[in-house]
């Protein structure tokens, strides 16, 4: 009897566990994306240099808690957090001299991203994913 308890309990535990971390970054790429989108139409932050689309990502990264890369270039993202899964929703699409967070499909298959710096403020740009030279997920 106690056996089967403790069996259901183990059970249970794994399976909260597991939806937990189905979950988790799925609500980090909502929390990260709401973030972006209340700054659409935003001009560059103050403290960030002409080239700021990683200075912006750095700032959006702490915004929803996460540690800043510490760096003014787009590429320098690439080692950032951990590998993502390829035009994941949520995930930073890092090219060789922008970023930004992958937000769904653009109508014509190419990756929607949020950026800043994208025609001078923070604005959604249609990518295809082959500029990508990684895909990271914030940890």
């Amino acid at each position: 009897m106690m056996s089967k308890i403790l069996l259901n309990l183990i059970m249970a535990l794994g399976l909260a566990l597991t939806f937990s971390a189905v979950s988790a970054p799925a609500a980090q790429a909502k929390d990260i994306i709401k973030i972006m989108q209340k700054d659409l139409g935003g001009r560059r932050p103050n403290g960030c240099p002409s080239k700021w689309c990683a200075c912006y990502m750095d700032l959006i990264l702490q915004k929803a808690g996460y540690t800043p890369r510490g760096s003014h270039r787009a590429r320098d993202f690439a080692t950032y957090g951990k590998k993502a899964k390829p035009m994941a929703v949520g995930s930073i699409m890092v090219m060789r001299h922008h970023v930004g967070i992958v937000a769904g499909l653009c109508d014509d298959g190419r990756i929607k991203l949020i950026s800043g710096n994208y025609s001078k403020k923070v604005a959604i740009g249609c990518y295809s994913p082959k500029k990508a030279i990684a895909w990271r997920v914030p940890a």
